[in-house]
Protein backbone atom coordinates (compact mmCIF):
# COMPACT_ATOMS: atom_id res chain seq x y z
CA UNK A 1 0.00 0.00 0.00
CA UNK A 2 1.27 3.32 -0.68
CA UNK A 3 1.24 6.16 1.83
CA UNK A 4 -0.64 8.75 1.59
CA UNK A 5 0.44 11.89 0.64
CA UNK A 6 -0.46 15.34 3.14
CA UNK A 7 -2.06 17.77 0.28
CA UNK A 8 0.52 21.58 0.09
CA UNK A 9 -2.66 22.65 2.13
CA UNK A 10 -2.61 20.69 4.96
CA UNK A 11 1.35 20.72 5.51
CA UNK A 12 1.14 24.61 5.27
CA UNK A 13 -2.13 24.41 8.46
CA UNK A 14 0.22 22.52 10.18
CA UNK A 15 3.28 24.81 10.00
CA UNK A 16 0.93 27.84 10.79
CA UNK A 17 0.17 25.83 14.10
CA UNK A 18 3.62 24.89 14.83
CA UNK A 19 4.89 28.52 14.17
CA UNK A 20 2.03 29.99 16.04
CA UNK A 21 2.60 27.44 19.06
CA UNK A 22 6.90 28.19 18.81
CA UNK A 23 5.55 32.36 19.21
CA UNK A 24 3.05 31.27 21.73
CA UNK A 25 5.62 29.71 24.20
CA UNK A 26 8.36 32.35 23.29
CA UNK A 27 6.04 35.05 24.27
CA UNK A 28 5.20 33.27 27.29
CA UNK A 29 8.89 32.31 27.49
CA UNK A 30 10.11 36.15 27.75
CA UNK A 31 6.99 37.54 29.67
CA UNK A 32 7.96 34.79 32.56
CA UNK A 33 11.41 35.69 32.32
CA UNK A 34 10.99 39.63 32.35
CA UNK A 35 8.77 39.52 35.52
CA UNK A 36 11.31 37.31 36.99
CA UNK A 37 13.64 40.00 36.38
CA UNK A 38 11.26 42.95 37.66
CA UNK A 39 10.68 41.38 40.62
CA UNK A 40 14.31 40.49 41.47
CA UNK A 41 15.26 43.95 40.83
CA UNK A 42 12.45 45.42 43.14
CA UNK A 43 13.74 46.62 46.46
CA UNK A 44 10.92 47.11 49.30
CA UNK A 45 11.37 50.54 51.10
CA UNK A 46 9.58 50.84 54.58
CA UNK A 47 8.88 54.26 55.97
CA UNK A 48 7.24 55.38 59.38
CA UNK A 49 4.41 56.57 59.14
CA UNK A 50 4.43 60.34 60.99
CA UNK A 51 7.32 59.63 63.64
CA UNK A 52 10.26 59.86 61.45
CA UNK A 53 10.68 63.01 60.36
CA UNK A 54 13.19 64.58 58.99
CA UNK A 55 14.61 60.76 58.66
CA UNK A 56 11.53 60.16 56.67
CA UNK A 57 8.74 62.45 55.86
CA UNK A 58 5.77 61.44 53.93
CA UNK A 59 1.82 62.66 52.98
CA UNK A 60 -0.30 60.71 53.90
CA UNK A 61 2.14 58.01 52.11
CA UNK A 62 3.02 60.16 49.12
CA UNK A 63 5.57 62.79 48.19
CA UNK A 64 7.85 60.77 49.82
CA UNK A 65 11.87 62.58 50.92
CA UNK A 66 13.41 62.99 54.52
CA UNK A 67 17.09 62.12 54.98
CA UNK A 68 17.21 58.52 54.68
CA UNK A 69 14.89 58.35 51.52
CA UNK A 70 16.89 60.78 50.28
CA UNK A 71 20.11 58.72 50.41
CA UNK A 72 18.53 55.83 49.60
CA UNK A 73 16.97 57.35 46.31
CA UNK A 74 20.78 58.81 45.69
CA UNK A 75 22.36 55.95 45.81
CA UNK A 76 19.74 53.66 43.70
CA UNK A 77 20.00 56.38 40.80
CA UNK A 78 20.84 54.89 37.89
CA UNK A 79 20.85 51.70 38.78
CA UNK A 80 18.65 48.61 37.77
CA UNK A 81 17.00 48.68 41.30
CA UNK A 82 13.51 50.36 41.62
CA UNK A 83 11.91 51.00 45.16
CA UNK A 84 8.61 50.00 46.07
CA UNK A 85 7.89 52.29 49.21
CA UNK A 86 5.22 50.86 51.93
CA UNK A 87 4.11 53.45 54.37
CA UNK A 88 2.76 52.18 57.60
CA UNK A 89 2.64 53.40 61.52
CA UNK A 90 5.67 52.68 63.40
CA UNK A 91 4.73 49.31 65.34
CA UNK A 92 2.74 47.91 62.14
CA UNK A 93 6.17 48.43 60.12
CA UNK A 94 8.30 46.08 62.59
CA UNK A 95 5.68 43.53 62.12
CA UNK A 96 5.63 43.85 58.17
CA UNK A 97 9.64 43.45 58.46
CA UNK A 98 9.84 40.35 60.52
CA UNK A 99 7.07 38.80 58.33
CA UNK A 100 8.97 39.31 54.94
CA UNK A 101 12.43 38.67 56.39
CA UNK A 102 13.53 36.63 53.21
CA UNK A 103 12.63 39.08 50.87
CA UNK A 104 14.68 42.41 49.76
CA UNK A 105 14.09 45.29 52.08
CA UNK A 106 15.33 47.99 53.48
CA UNK A 107 14.59 50.98 56.23
CA UNK A 108 17.12 52.44 58.45
CA UNK A 109 18.55 51.35 62.09
CA UNK A 110 21.14 51.09 64.53
CA UNK A 111 23.19 48.15 66.42
CA UNK A 112 21.76 49.64 69.48
CA UNK A 113 17.77 49.29 68.62
CA UNK A 114 17.59 45.29 68.20
CA UNK A 115 15.03 43.61 66.47
CA UNK A 116 14.37 43.71 62.23
CA UNK A 117 16.30 47.60 62.14
CA UNK A 118 19.31 45.93 63.37
CA UNK A 119 19.70 42.26 62.07
CA UNK A 120 21.79 42.81 59.39
CA UNK A 121 22.88 46.81 58.77
CA UNK A 122 24.90 48.67 56.14
CA UNK A 123 28.20 48.66 55.98
CA UNK A 124 28.61 52.03 56.49
CA UNK A 125 27.13 54.56 58.81
CA UNK A 126 25.00 57.32 57.07
CA UNK A 127 24.72 59.77 60.12
CA UNK A 128 25.75 60.32 63.81
CA UNK A 129 22.70 60.97 66.37
CA UNK A 130 22.45 62.82 69.94
CA UNK A 131 19.81 63.28 71.66
CA UNK A 132 18.42 66.30 73.52
CA UNK A 133 15.48 66.95 76.15
CA UNK A 134 12.88 69.68 75.13
CA UNK A 135 11.10 71.91 77.87
CA UNK A 136 9.76 75.22 77.67
CA UNK A 137 11.93 78.28 77.35
CA UNK A 138 10.44 79.80 81.21
CA UNK A 139 10.81 76.10 82.66
CA UNK A 140 12.85 75.59 85.60
CA UNK A 141 13.60 71.92 84.18
CA UNK A 142 17.52 71.81 83.88
CA UNK A 143 19.53 68.99 82.94
CA UNK A 144 23.15 68.41 83.78
CA UNK A 145 23.00 65.02 84.93
CA UNK A 146 20.64 61.58 84.93
CA UNK A 147 20.13 62.53 88.88
CA UNK A 148 17.86 66.07 87.57
CA UNK A 149 15.35 63.57 86.36
CA UNK A 150 14.71 62.51 89.19
CA UNK A 151 10.90 62.36 89.93
CA UNK A 152 10.83 63.99 86.45
CA UNK A 153 8.62 62.92 83.30
CA UNK A 154 10.05 61.54 79.77
CA UNK A 155 7.85 62.40 76.67
CA UNK A 156 8.47 59.85 74.47
CA UNK A 157 7.44 58.38 70.93
CA UNK A 158 5.01 55.60 71.06
CA UNK A 159 7.08 52.27 70.14
CA UNK A 160 10.99 53.67 70.16
CA UNK A 161 13.60 52.88 72.36
CA UNK A 162 15.71 55.31 74.06
CA UNK A 163 19.06 53.19 75.01
CA UNK A 164 20.43 54.67 78.19
CA UNK A 165 16.77 56.27 79.55
CA UNK A 166 14.91 53.00 79.81
CA UNK A 167 16.45 51.74 82.74
CA UNK A 168 15.86 54.41 84.39
CA UNK A 169 12.10 54.36 83.44
CA UNK A 170 12.52 50.42 84.30
CA UNK A 171 13.52 51.22 87.70
CA UNK A 172 10.97 53.68 88.52
CA UNK A 173 13.38 57.07 89.07
CA UNK A 174 11.62 58.32 85.86
CA UNK A 175 7.70 58.13 84.33
CA UNK A 176 7.10 58.34 81.24
CA UNK A 177 4.12 59.59 78.97
CA UNK A 178 4.30 58.04 75.57
CA UNK A 179 2.68 59.79 72.45
CA UNK A 180 1.77 59.27 69.01
CA UNK A 181 3.25 62.73 66.77
CA UNK A 182 5.60 65.50 67.45
CA UNK A 183 2.59 67.71 67.93
CA UNK A 184 1.12 65.90 70.93
CA UNK A 185 4.72 65.99 72.64
CA UNK A 186 4.93 70.02 72.53
CA UNK A 187 1.25 70.10 74.07
CA UNK A 188 2.48 67.80 76.81
CA UNK A 189 5.49 69.52 77.63
CA UNK A 190 3.42 73.10 77.11
CA UNK A 191 0.95 71.42 79.79
CA UNK A 192 3.41 70.06 82.74
CA UNK A 193 5.51 72.73 82.11
CA UNK A 194 8.91 72.21 84.67
CA UNK A 195 7.87 68.70 85.33
CA UNK A 196 8.19 66.84 82.28
CA UNK A 197 10.63 67.10 78.99
CA UNK A 198 10.65 65.87 75.51
CA UNK A 199 13.37 63.41 74.93
CA UNK A 200 14.46 62.97 71.04
CA UNK A 201 17.26 62.69 68.46
CA UNK A 202 18.39 66.29 68.73
CA UNK A 203 17.63 66.64 64.53
CA UNK A 204 13.87 65.60 64.62
CA UNK A 205 13.60 68.58 67.59
CA UNK A 206 15.35 71.54 65.38
CA UNK A 207 12.93 69.91 62.39
CA UNK A 208 9.86 70.05 63.92
CA UNK A 209 10.65 73.35 65.76
CA UNK A 210 11.63 75.17 62.84
CA UNK A 211 8.21 73.31 61.02
CA UNK A 212 6.37 74.58 63.31
CA UNK A 213 7.41 78.62 63.27
CA UNK A 214 9.39 78.18 67.16
CA UNK A 215 12.67 79.69 68.04
CA UNK A 216 14.75 79.65 70.86
CA UNK A 217 12.68 82.24 73.35
CA UNK A 218 9.53 79.23 72.99
CA UNK A 219 11.51 76.52 73.89
CA UNK A 220 15.45 75.40 75.39
CA UNK A 221 17.45 72.45 73.95
CA UNK A 222 19.73 70.54 76.73
CA UNK A 223 21.72 67.94 75.26
CA UNK A 224 21.80 64.49 77.36
CA UNK A 225 24.61 62.90 75.65
CA UNK A 226 25.71 61.62 79.07
CA UNK A 227 22.66 59.28 79.57
CA UNK A 228 21.99 58.43 75.92
CA UNK A 229 25.25 58.85 74.18
CA UNK A 230 25.72 59.57 70.56
CA UNK A 231 25.59 56.89 68.09
CA UNK A 232 24.85 55.65 64.22
CA UNK A 233 22.48 55.36 61.95
CA UNK A 234 22.90 52.78 59.75
CA UNK A 235 20.89 51.73 56.82
CA UNK A 236 18.81 48.26 57.93
CA UNK A 237 18.27 45.34 55.28
CA UNK A 238 16.55 42.07 55.24
CA UNK A 239 17.71 39.62 56.98
CA UNK A 240 17.45 37.41 53.45
CA UNK A 241 18.23 40.67 51.39
CA UNK A 242 20.74 39.88 48.15
CA UNK A 243 24.17 40.22 48.77
CA UNK A 244 24.39 41.64 45.51
CA UNK A 245 22.17 44.33 46.42
CA UNK A 246 23.33 45.02 49.97
CA UNK A 247 27.23 45.10 48.21
CA UNK A 248 25.75 47.33 45.60
CA UNK A 249 24.58 49.90 48.30
CA UNK A 250 27.49 49.66 50.52
CA UNK A 251 29.76 50.60 47.62
CA UNK A 252 27.16 53.73 47.07
CA UNK A 253 27.15 54.76 49.85
CA UNK A 254 30.74 54.76 50.53
CA UNK A 255 31.21 57.67 47.85
CA UNK A 256 28.99 59.41 48.87
CA UNK A 257 30.07 59.47 51.82
CA UNK A 258 33.54 60.35 50.67
CA UNK A 259 32.14 62.88 48.17
CA UNK A 260 30.42 64.65 51.05
CA UNK A 261 27.11 63.80 49.64
CA UNK A 262 25.71 62.64 52.80
CA UNK A 263 26.70 65.76 54.94
CA UNK A 264 24.51 67.39 52.25
CA UNK A 265 21.55 65.72 52.20
CA UNK A 266 21.62 65.97 56.42
CA UNK A 267 22.57 69.77 55.98
CA UNK A 268 19.25 70.09 53.37
CA UNK A 269 16.86 69.44 56.75
CA UNK A 270 18.34 71.14 59.57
Amino acid sequence: MIPKLESADNMCSIKTINANKFIHLLTLFIATTFSALSQADTLDYYVVQNQSEPLQIQDAGENHRGIVTDIVNKALKGSKYELAIHTYPFNRMIAELAKHQQENWITYGSPLWGDMQAANLSEYPILEVEHSILSGAQSSFDYKNTDDLQDKVAILLFGFDYPGLDKKIKSGDVSEIRVKNYDSAFRVVDRLKGTAGFVEMDLRLQYHLKRLGFTQEDYKLQKISNMIPSYQIHLAYSPGMDPEIKAYIDQRIKEMKDNNELQEIVANYL
